[in-house]
């Protein structure tokens, strides 16, 4: 399988990704090493936070020091979130995950990438969004959290949460959609947080992937060390 139009971010060469998920697109970008590495490459998908400020070639900016080292690298986001359609909800960030990762069987099957080194680099919400699917699947090998969101229930339920969105609605309109009715949008997240395979007390012990590693950082310390 070849991308039918190259296209190249200096050495690197890079294809947008429109994947439809329940009639919605998810837009993302998929980089590959320079040309002295071989097929088939290993790959990292990156599971961004939440509210995600950032545009995705910001993103890429803080990683293609792994593109140095051989590694295809997966950008999106998740729908609800700027450039993808949809609206945000816990349930559609876990199917869009499932969704990026068939993508990266279909290619794996094409011997375009390691069936046995496809990765997750995760971040914030993306972190427990990771957690949930590698409690469900066996495909990832490596899982790395960055400053991860981990009791999720404290934040949704924090009296700050619902300022997040005041704040997004007021001066980044659009940049998430589906919250602009806060109430009902924090409502519907904690009813979300009441399905058991939600509630990381119960998915964190069936963990299937093979390698894990959690980075909290000095200074983006959402999650103490107590609770990791």
């Amino acid at each position: 399988m070849e991308f039918k139009t190259k296209q190249f971010d200096g050495p690197y060469e890079v294809s947008s990704l429109e994947i439809t998920n329940d009639g919605q697109l998810l837009r993302g970008l998929l980089y590959f090493p320079s040309e002295k590495f071989k097929k088939p490459y290993s790959v990292i998908i990156y599971f961004h936070g939440f509210p995600q400020l950032f545009s995705l070639t910001e993103i890429v900016k803080n990683y293609k020091n792994l593109l140095e080292l051989g590694y295809s690298l997966i950008f999106f986001n998740f729908r609800g979130y700027r450039y993808s359609e949809g609206n945000v909800s816990i349930q559609s960030q876990i199917s869009d995950g499932f969704k990026i990762i068939e993508f990266v069987e279909l290619l794996a099957k094409e011997d375009i990438f390691k069936k046995n080194d496809i990765n997750i680099i995760a971040h914030d919400l993306g972190a427990y969004i990771a957690l949930i699917l590698c409690s469900q699947i066996k495909t990832i090998n490596k899982l790395n959290l960055i400053s991860p969101i981990l009791d999720l229930k404290r934040h949704v339920y924090s009296k700050d949460f619902p300022k997040i969105f005041s704040y997004i609605n007021r001066f980044l309109p659009g940049n998430i959609k589906g919250i602009e009715n806060i109430e009902e949008f924090v409502e519907f997240t904690k009813l979300e947080l009441n399905n058991d395979k939600f509630q990381i007390e119960k998915f964190i012990k069936n963990l299937k992937n093979k390698k894990f590693k959690v980075v909290i950082g000095e200074n983006d310390k959402l999650t103490p060390l107590n609770e990791v």
